[in-house]
Order: structure tokens, then C-alpha cells, then sequence
């Protein structure tokens, strides 16, 4: 029999015509109004499509004319549909990867050399999972599923389409009906995650007057600014905030609690601070966030690099230092390749380790395949680039964040193994389709100011924010924190991989973010992947397809 384990505190689970339903996300009140008037699957998936915010839903039937399973991921929705065959050779989906990793008996839990790869070069498998029997349902895809058949279908049936008759001058006019639609759901039950940033403080009018709201940091030296910067957003934006505070001595051990709780690597190094929210915070288990406002409205610092290289390639500029001077070649022979060749600025967004090193360890023929498949995971889901080189990379590395980057699924399920939920705006259709409405890169930048869109929203709500102060990401010191900080012991505790690259010396002399890598990995080998206790988190709810015998909605595992 086919089982969903649902970690989602807050997806519903609706019966109707021997089929049960899980919806999660943004619009579960249209959907099950209609799935209650007897709309039959297609309708419904229709009516998802065209809603404004983000979700998944899993359709479970013991129709005989039908098949067992089904299940469409929204083509923004970081809400997961991981499947798998478990030990005993049953039918499981989830929506948290540790429920489907204990499924499985440690001897079962094989880590292919793809996704060893994918976490050398990404920290995160972006199109696949970390085990070679667990599988991931893609962003726009369908699957169907009838037990007996060892494979599943999945079929590509969504993509985003641009919106059209929008201006630069005008799409934040958009945004604010978009942002309005999307938080309307939730507006009187949520809490709002402020860190300060332009990203969160935009969110807060579109939440209940007075918004509760919660603000987590380490006492980290090179993060007081941020601090400061929530501060002064919550001085301005008046919500009722708890502060969580964590110590950077205590970051090894609150490191491995988060790693023990969400079941797989933890991505960035902040996710023991995401994870402290969920722990630790007094209010709603539904946390607002600003995550993916970057992604569709931002510029990453190497796609800001390679703006100012492009604007003044025909100058003969020549910047004063030989160093600046080198990378001002390297950067604009990245932008002069196709956007689809792996070693062009598109292609090296969102990659983070010393990929020499790297392409040393998995060979060339790996890397160039890894790295073309996030190409086209990423462009069969939006429209081809077009302009200059300079917008067709920056359309790319964009969307590859968007799409294969994965904070928001990380952080989403670390946030629903605490039984919390991470409601993400930015990440829902119409926001994305409203910027894909812009062409590129004005879509970033405009009047030479970057990520204009969000920015000059927030300015209307609150004219006294200061829109040019420096951005700031939550980015812990990794190089730091590896040397000499609360991270130096980390490989005695935890042996180097065996994949790992073969480098002369310490590892975090070649490279912080390939010893971060190496070490968030080593710590989810030993304490997760080996483990002979795994069970699924406690609050998980079972669904199955009914038995002829009553059983309820939702039962406890």
C-alpha cells in the first residue's frame, strides 16, 4: 500500500470521492473548496496552475479507473515530494528527506557518485537526492504511480510564462497585488522572520497589524551589522519581536542538532541558525520569510562583478592592481562563452568550492555533465535567454539559483522537522513570472539600482528605510570559523570523506567553501546516513490509500 509520511504541520489532508488529498502551500482553501464540489484531478491541477503562490499537492485513490498515486510540484515550490521503494519494497512519499531515509536500512542508504559530486561542487544535489533510492519530484513535473510498477512516470506539465505589459517603473505597482494575494492566506496566523534586509521588511504590511515577528543570531563579530540592520528595520516597522540569541562557541553542537533533525547535509552555514528559530522561538509555527526575493529580483556578487566588467569592456579599462586586473580577463572571458558552456559566468552562479580541485576529484567528463544538466533543468522551465551576453548569462545564473540552488527546501525542511513552516512569498508563480515580465537584466537592475523592484516597494511603505546601505546574507566567516573558530576541530571529530579532492595541506587553505563542503558532509555521514535508529520525526502524519476498514485521516507514526 502506498504511504505518504507528512511532516508539514500545516498541510491538509482532504477525502473525497475514494481519493485523499494532501495540499500544501499557499492556496489550500481554493483547492479543497474544489476538490469538495468533486473536481476530478485535472481540474484541480489546473485551478493550482493558476494560482498565484507557491505549493504541492499528493492525490492518493483506490479507484480501480486511476492510477494509486499522484502528485504535481508547483513549478516555483520548494515544498518536496521525495518517493522511494522502502526496505520491505513499499510505496513511500514525503515531504521531508530524513522520513524517507529512515525507510530504508543503513545498507540500503547508497550515496551515488553523482550526488558526491553535485556536493563538492553545489552543497546540495540540485535536481536529484543524496541516496541513490530516493528520488525527487522536480519543480513543474507530475508524477503517477500504481504499486507493482517499480518506476514511476513523471512528466514536465508546468513552466512560467512572462507577464506581459510590465514596465521597470511600474512593476512594483505588480509586486504589491502579487505580494497581497500571496500572504492573504496566512496574514492573521504567521510570524515574520526580520533580519533587516530589504527582502523580510517588505513583507511586514502584508501580515496582521501588529505583525509578531522573530529575529536569530549568533554573536558573531562580522554579523553585528546585521544585527544592527534588524534593529533599526524593527524601530521603523514596530512588530512585536523576540530576539533568539546563540553563542558562536556553541555553533559545532547547535550545527550537529540541525543536521540531526533535518536528516541530510545542511547546505549553508546558517542553517544552525534557521534551525535555532524553529527550536527555540515562543510564536506562530508558520514563519514568513524573504527567501527568493534574490533569486528573481537580485544580484549575486559575481553577476555584480561581471556587470561592471561588461559595462567597461570596451573602455580599455584597466583596474590598478595586477589581482583586480586578472580577474577582469577571467570575468569577461567567462561572459564572452555560450551561456550553456559550464565554465561560463551563467554556469559558475551558485557553484561553491575551488573547482579545480574539484574537477581533479570527479573528472572533467562529470563536471561539464553536472553542470549542463542544471542548464537545462533550469531553461526547460523559463523562456531562452536573449539579449547580450551579458543578459543571457545573468537570465542563467539567475534561474540556475532559482531552481537547483535549494536554501529555501533546506531551511523549509529543517523548519518542518521542528513542526514549523517556512512560507516563502517570494517564491510563489506570479512572483516569478512578474519578473521573468522584465527583460533581462533590467529585471535586476535598473537606473543602476540593483533588485529595484522590491526595493522601491519598500520605499513606499516606509520612505524613512535606508534602500542603499550594504546587503547583507547571514554569511558566517567560513574561513574563520575553519581556522580558528568554533569549526576548527571539526575534522577530528568527523573524518574527511573519501571523495574528498587531494590537496597539499589543510584543506581550508585551498578553499573554505570545499572544507565546508567536506565537513557539513562528514557530519550527516556519521550521524544520519549510518545510523541504525533512524526513525521518522515524531510529529509525522501517515495518509494511505483507505483499507475497507475505517481509518483515520492522519495517523500519528
Amino acid at each position: 500500500m502506498a504511504t505518504v509520511l507528512l511532516a508539514n504541520p500545516n498541510a491538509a489532508i482532504v477525502t473525497s470521492n475514494e481519493r485523499r488529498w494532501i495540499l500544501s502551500g499557499t492556496h489550500q482553501r481554493e483547492l479543497r473548496a474544489a476538490i469538495e464540489r468533486g473536481a476530478d484531478v485535472q481540474d484541480v491541477k489546473a485551478l493550482h496552475d493558476s494560482l498565484p503562490g507557491e505549493g504541492t499537492f499528493v492525490v492518493l485513490s483506490e479507484r480501480a479507473d486511476e492510477p494509486t498515486v499522484r502528485a504535481h510540484r508547483g513549478i516555483t515550490s520548494a515544498y518536496e515530494v521525495f518517493y522511494c521503494l522502502d526496505s520491505s519494497g513499499e510505496p513511500v512519499l514525503t515531504d521531508l528527506f530524513r522520513n524517507a531515509l529512515a525507510r530504508l536500512e543503513p545498507g540500503d542508504r547508497t550515496v551515488p557518485d553523482r550526488a558526491k559530486a553535485d556536493h563538492l561542487l553545489y552543497r546540495t544535489t540540485p535536481i536529484d537526492s543524496y541516496v541513490e533510492r530516493i528520488h525527487r519530484l522536480g519543480h513543474g513535473e507530475t508524477l503517477s504511480w500504481t504499486p507493482g510498477e517499480t518506476t514511476p512516470r513523471t512528466e514536465l506539465t508546468e513552466t512560467l510564462e512572462p507577464e506581459s505589459d510590465l514596465s521597470p517603473a511600474s512593476a512594483h505597482d505588480r509586486l504589491d497585488e502579487v505580494l497581497s494575494a500571496i500572504c492573504a492566506p496566512i496574514a492573521d496566523d504567521s510570524s515574520l522572520m526580520l533580519s533587516g534586509g530589504v527582502d523580510s521588511t517588505v513583507l511586514e504590511p502584508y501580515l496582521t497589524n501588529p505583525t509578531e515577528s522573530v529575529t536569530a543570531s549568533f554573536d558573531t563579530p562580522e554579523l553585528e551589522f546585521e544585527r544592527e540592520y534588524a534593529d533599526r528595520a524593527n524601530d521603523l516597522v514596530e512588530t512585536d519581536r523576540e530576539v533568539v540569541e546563540m553563542t558562536e562557541s556553541n555553533y559545532l553542537e547547535r550545527l550537529e542538532a540541525a543536521v540531526d533533525a533535518l536528516g541530510m547535509p545542511p547546505h549553508q552555514l546558517q542553517t544552525p541558525t534557521f534551525d535555532g528559530i524553529y527550536r527555540e522561538f515562543d510564536g506562530s509555527e508558520r514563519l514568513v520569510s524573504g527567501q527568493g526575493a534574490d533569486a528573481v529580483f537580485g544580484l549575486g556578487g559575481s553577476l555584480e562583478v561581471a556587470r561592471t566588467v561588461w559595462r567597461t569592456r570596451h573602455l580599455g579599462y584597466v583596474p590598478p592592481v595586477v589581482e583586480k586586473l586578472r580577474q577582469h580577463r577571467d570575468v569577461l572571458e567567462e561572459l564572452r562563452r555560450h551561456p550553456s558552456d559550464p565554465d561560463g559566468k551563467g554556469l559558475q552562479f551558485a557553484v561553491y568550492t575551488d573547482v579545480p580541485s574539484v574537477v581533479d576529484a570527479i573528472g572533467s567528463r562529470r563536471y561539464e555533465r553536472r553542470q549542463r544538466e542544471r542548464y537545462e533543468y533550469a531553461m526547460d522551465r523559463v523562456p531562452a535567454p536573449t539579449g547580450d551576453q551579458y543578459a543571457r548569462h545573468v537570465h542563467v545564473g539567475q534561474w540556475v539559483d532559482f531552481f537547483c540552488e535549494d536554501a529555501i527546501s533546506v531551511w523549509r525542511q529543517a523548519g518542518l522537522a521542528r513542526e514549523r513552516e517556512m512560507y516563502t512569498p517570494f517564491a510563489g508563480k506570479a512572483v516569478a513570472e512578474l519578473a521573468l515580465g522584465l527583460s533581462s537584466p533590467e529585471r535586476y537592475v535598473h537606473d543602476g539600482e540593483p533588485k529595484h523592484v522590491p526595493k522601491k516597494l519598500l520605499g513606499e511603505w516606509y520612505p524613512e528605510y535606508d534602500r542603499s546601505k550594504p546587503k547583507g546574507n547571514g554569511n558566517f566567516p567560513a574561513e574563520r570559523f575553519l581556522r580558528s573558530g568554533p569549526l576548527e576541530s571539526v575534522f577530528d571529530r568527523y573524518e574527511v570523506p573519501e571523495f574528498a579532492p587531494d590537496v597539499s595541506g589543510a584543506l581550508v587553505d585551498r578553499s573554505s567553501g570545499l572544507a565546508w563542503n567536506l565537513a557539513s558532509y562528514a557530519v550527516w555521514r556519521d550521524r544520519v546516513l549510518r545510523s541504525d535508529d533512524l526513525e521518522p520525526v515524531s510529529h509525522t502524519r501517515s495518509v494511505s490509500v483507505p483499507s475497507r476498514t475505517p481509518q483515520s485521516e492522519g495517523e500519528t507514526v
